[in-house]
């Protein structure tokens, strides 16, 4: 008998789709977290000399209207947005952990469903009364609230030690 892990795993590499996408997200994160290692030009450099070149040797996606590689700024878009969806999802992983309990799985995603939720009925509701970007703090807020009411989280277990 496998343990659940082992039983998702097993269940998800058995569908050609599933490979295939967890195979091009891979390689795009590893493509953006490398690209200083591997970008052939410096993505800002302009040279008007070759404006609008087809892919060939030299750059292998071609160039753009001011002659920079696009090969090279793809890479480094790829890590601009890697980071900054990495930085989102750390950053919106505590308080849903705190909401839903540190101990719970489903508590986790419980709770990223109620801060998903209530970030945009706060956006759309409070956010017009006291401006933009309360999706950003918002989160951290419900988390306080949970933390003062119930601290172990909505499904985590309350941990009482004896000494």
């Amino acid at each position: 008998m496998l343990n659940p892990a082992s039983q998702f795993l097993y269940r998800l590499l058995r569908r050609p789709l599933a490979v295939i996408g967890i195979v091009l997200l891979a390689s795009f994160v590893l493509a953006g977290l490398a690209a200083p290692l591997i970008a052939p030009y410096n993505p800002a450099a302009i040279d008007l000399g070759h404006r609008l070149e087809a892919p060939s040797a030299a750059h292998p996606a071609g160039t753009d209207e001011l002659g920079r590689d696009t090969l090279t700024r793809l890479l480094w878009g790829a890590r601009l947005g890697v980071q900054f969806s990495l930085s989102l999802v750390v950053l919106k992983a505590l308080p849903v952990l705190i909401i839903g309990g540190f101990s719970s799985i489903g508590g986790a995603i419980v709770g990223g469903l109620l801060v998903g939720a209530t970030e945009k009925l706060a956006e759309v509701y409070v956010g017009t009364v006291i401006g933009d970007g309360i999706e950003n703090w918002f989160p951290y807020l419900l988390a306080m609230l949970f933390l003062l009411v119930r601290p172990s989280g909505l499904f985590g277990e309350a941990a009482v030690e004896r000494v």
